[in-house]
């Protein structure tokens, strides 16, 4: 890992992460703080909120990391140096995923403790399972955006093609939440979308049938990041 180069990377991407994260949270703290929202806290915000918003850093972030220095011609600066370029991709793909953990950690963090002040009545393990469930539903995400950027050199196949996809992912679950709310049509449209593999509604009861759905959220992750990586390092750049 390049430390001169992941701390670049954090201060280009911090204004983004920042902004993204701050918003998130104080989404979140208000809607366990209100009475009226509580009860809507989980499908509201767990359930399209969450997704949407992180979907927003994913996207603007994972295609610079990679496609969008070739695209600009930084990264024939950043290579210029005694660097290889699994080493380039492996600390991008460290800023990426440490940055989502800040994220989700604070998340928890503002969740246990907004529960704690307003006396909400929700588990602080129930908070803890909800933001490691999203957390999760993000890391596929970056994967499939790290891949993009690390196959493509052009950012706009890379946003045409990892940012689409996850763009469509977070349509199909906004569309498929309906089911929730009555619409019993819409039930299929949830299978389309990896979204769904974040059951917060298991976490809810305390059940354990998430788990081994996270896994999947997982595995679709550490593959995605592994073919960016391996991608990127072998492919000819135009430098």
């Amino acid at each position: 890992m390049s430390f001169p180069l992941l701390k670049q990377t954090f201060k280009s991407n911090f204004a983004v992460w920042g902004l993204v994260t701050l918003v998130m949270n104080i989404i979140l703290a208000q809607l366990i703080m209100m009475k009226q929202t509580r009860t809507m806290m989980a499908p509201m915000y767990y359930g399209m909120l969450v997704s949407t918003m992180v979907a927003l850093f994913v996207v603007i972030c994972g295609n610079k990391l990679l496609a969008g220095q070739v695209d600009q011609g930084s990264m024939a600066y950043i290579l210029t140096a005694p660097i290889r370029r699994t080493t380039v991709a492996f600390t991008q793909m460290i800023y990426m995923v440490l940055s989502l953990v800040g994220t989700y950690g604070l998340m928890a963090i503002v969740s246990v403790s907004a529960n704690n002040i307003a006396d909400a009545g929700f588990k602080a393990q129930t908070l803890v399972n909800l933001n490691i469930g999203a957390f999760m539903v993000a890391f596929a995400f970056a994967g499939i955006m790290f891949a993009a950027s690390g196959i493509f050199n052009l950012s706009k196949y890379s946003l045409g093609t990892g940012g689409l996809l996850i763009i469509l992912f977070i349509l199909l679950a906004i569309v498929g939440s309906f089911a929730t709310y009555g619409v019993d049509a819409l039930k299929d449209v949830q299978h389309l979308t990896i979204v769904s593999l974040f059951d917060y509604q298991n976490i809810l009861i305390e059940g354990s049938k998430w788990i081994s759905k996270l896994a999947v959220l997982g595995g679709i992750g550490v593959v995605t990041f592994g073919i960016g990586t391996t991608v990127f390092a072998k492919k000819d750049l135009p430098l």
